[in-house]
């Protein structure tokens, strides 16, 4: 049922499209007004030439592709034919070496630093020498491994230019000899919907057997009436074919790259399908021109993958605002989560988005790629938050209504990491959400256009995770960071600076949190405490002025944690209590409140009162307050070293 005359906390989609200058903004939770037809204003929208192109017009630019399309040669090797015997010639020093197929036909191969040397001054050479003498290249000839007729124009798993791809040729081939048992995989793409009629991805839907399509009744009990291949949490409906249209172009899109059938000679290949056992579970929480959501509805969706049995998620979604619901549900489960870094050319140090920059053992941050392994201008970047980059310019996949096209963002290169997660789940028996964040991470290869931008300089790469480790090498993180945490007195003052230091194994800067009074790891962990600032060394401090106890807790990626405590012994007022917190005083009348002191402490005794409003209850340096006209003020009592107490005064 459509939400009327509401507002939602709103969940923009994150979405760069190819035109130039047309990119979508990023995402962000925030409150934006729906219209009585559900759509929320205020948000600009683009859509590509690509995306509204013909299958006419997807020919042609599969053309155009195949003629810019680079070909290789064997380096610095050249075939020479003619119509009599060559064995005859005398060759020129340059000349490294001479082979023949047989009288007529030799392959001659040029020396190492001869760089000026090409085909043109081969045929200068030997012109003349032999009767219809002549000279080509030695072209370099690959096995079609996809038959995908789209293939050649996805970059990111087959860069013909000699940029950088994610080795899925390599990949294939592998799973092709190696990939004898694999696990059913399931990825959530929790998005504006997907067009899971398209004859790429059909094939490649999850499919909930428990229930019967289009009876109106829930058959497996679990809540939801018909949710075949997924559910509508916009609307609170089943999915339903007739609904599909330009909406649903960005979770097709995404759905694309993860799920559409490899090898099955339609329109491209999906990264995950390398292992045939991955399907896409479709999930609708984004609705509207201007992609919106709300936070009940992605937990929902979340809940409703886990007990589904979904194994990733993809979120090509982001926010500014950091969620505790969504916290929550993403650290209790045992899912996935590879999630957009957003569309901003932010730096996420100042500013993160959320999900992505939640620092959990399974949450992956995921960056925009150009083909060259440079980092987008657009994409936003962090070497602390964002954990890898993925082709993510100028991806060309499934579109609704049997379409394809183009798109850019960061939400199109996380599914790129979904679908190589899927592909490792289905290889690796009973791999962990932790256990697929380290292959990942761990198995990237390093890309200079990344090199502060990136943790790692971390660029996609699927064949290492699939090649170079056993199931005894996943190292999974379990180890708590170091702690070191003392006060130190500051000369000539009675305060004293808290010193913290903290290092983690993996050699990002673990969260650190602190805390007046005696606190418990389960207190902090519900996201109490002060963040503090960590130099690149790792260590931080705070100067303090209230004696006590203090805690001071530390937490890395993975979700370990611990904590430590100091005592501050700073020769000030330790506590402060007022005699009211609330106090009703009639028109014209005097009342005086009661401040009370820790017996102990030399410095903070001087107080100091301030009113909220002077015209409805003033109050003089000792505390004595006078009520002047109806209403309510604040009176507030502070300390010298910082302590405050507040009472609530209300004029009759």
């Amino acid at each position: 049922m459509k939400k009327k005359g509401k507002r939602v906390l709103a969940l923009l989609l994150a979405v760069f499209l190819v035109m130039p200058q047309a990119a979508w903004q990023a995402v962000s939770f925030a409150e934006t007004a729906v219209s009585e037809n559900g759509d929320s204003a205020g948000f600009e929208e683009s859509v590509s030439g690509a995306e509204n192109a013909s299958k006419g017009d997807q020919k042609d630019r599969q053309a155009e592709g195949a003629e810019d399309a680079e070909v290789e040669t064997v380096k610095r090797e050249y075939i020479l034919t003619a119509q009599e015997s060559l064995r005859h010639l005398a060759l020129p020093s340059w000349i490294a070496d001479i082979t023949f197929a047989d009288d007529c036909t030799a392959l001659v191969t040029v020396k190492g630093g001869m760089g000026g040397v090409d085909e043109s001054d081969i045929r200068k050479c030997f012109s003349g020498k032999a009767a219809g003498i002549l000279v080509q290249p030695n072209y370099v000839y690959e096995a079609e491994r996809v038959n995908d007729p789209y293939f050649s124009l996805q970059w990111g798993l087959h860069n013909s230019h000699n940029g950088i791809d994610i080795r899925f040729d390599e990949s294939f081939d592998y799973l092709e000899k190696n990939l004898t048992k694999p696990q059913e995989t399931v990825v959530a793409v929790i998005d504006t919907g997907i067009d899971y009629t398209h004859p790429d991805l059909e094939g490649h839907i999850w499919k909930n057997t428990g229930e019967i399509s289009g009876n109106g009744i829930d058959d497996d009990r679990n809540g939801y009436i018909d949710d075949v291949h997924g559910y509508n949490f916009t609307e609170d409906t089943a999915l339903r074919p007739q609904d599909i249209n330009s909406e649903y172009a960005h979770g097709t899109h995404c759905a694309g790259t993860v799920g559409a059938a490899c090898g099955n000679g339609i329109g491209i290949a999906g990264v995950g399908t390398a292992a045939e056992s991955v399907s896409v579970m479709d999930l609708k929480v984004l609705a509207g021109k201007n992609g919106t959501g709300s936070t009940f509805d992605l937990i929902r969706a979340i809940s409703y993958a886990e007990e589904n049995g979904a194994d990733i998620c993809n979120l090509s979604m982001g926010s500014y605002a950091d969620d505790k619901l969504l916290y929550k549900a993403i650290s209790a489960s045992e899912m996935l989560f590879v999630c957009a870094a957003g569309n901003d050319g932010a730096n996420l140090d100042f500013n993160p988005v959320y999900p992505g920059c939640y620092e959990l053992s399974n949450v992956i941050c995921v960056g925009n790629s150009k083909s060259s392994g440079s980092l987008n201008g657009l994409s936003n970047y962090s070497e602390r938050y964002v954990d890898i980059a993925a082709p993510g310019t100028d991806i060309y996949s499934t579109l609704p209504s049997g379409r394809y096209g183009n798109m850019s963002g960061t939400s199109m290169a996380a599914p790129f990491v979904s679908g190589a997660a899927a592909v490792l789940h289905s290889y690796y028996e009973d791999i962990s959400a932790a256990e697929m964040r380290f292959l990942l991470l761990d198995g990237a290869i390093s890309s200079k256009g990344l090199i502060g931008k990136v943790a790692g300089s971390r660029f996609l790469d699927l064949y290492k995770p699939l090649t170079a480790y056993r199931d005894e090498d996943f190292q999974i993180d379990e180890k708590a960071p170091s702690l070191n945490v003392s006060m130190v007195k500051i000369k000539g003052s009675y305060k004293q600076k808290l010193s913290v230091k903290s290092k983690d194994d993996s050699g990002r800067k673990p969260e650190v949190r602190y805390a007046k009074g005696s606190q418990s790891l389960t207190w902090f962990r519900s996201g109490m405490g002060t963040c503090m600032s960590l130099t690149s060394s790792g260590s931080g401090t705070k100067t303090l002025s209230v004696p006590g106890t203090y805690t001071v807790y530390t937490r890395d990626a993975a979700g370990n944690d611990r904590i430590a405590k100091v005592k501050c012994t700073a020769d000030a007022v330790s506590s402060l209590r007022l005699n009211y917190s609330k106090k009703t005083i009639a028109r014209g009348k005097t009342y005086t409140l009661k401040a009370t002191l820790s017996k102990s402490g030399k410095y903070g005794r001087k107080l100091t009162w301030t009113t909220s409003d002077q015209k409805v209850a003033s109050v003089s340096s000792s505390g004595k307050v006078t009520a002047r006209k109806k209403g309510t003020a604040v009176i507030t009592v502070k300390t010298g070293n910082g302590l405050a107490k507040k009472c609530k005064i209300t004029v009759k």
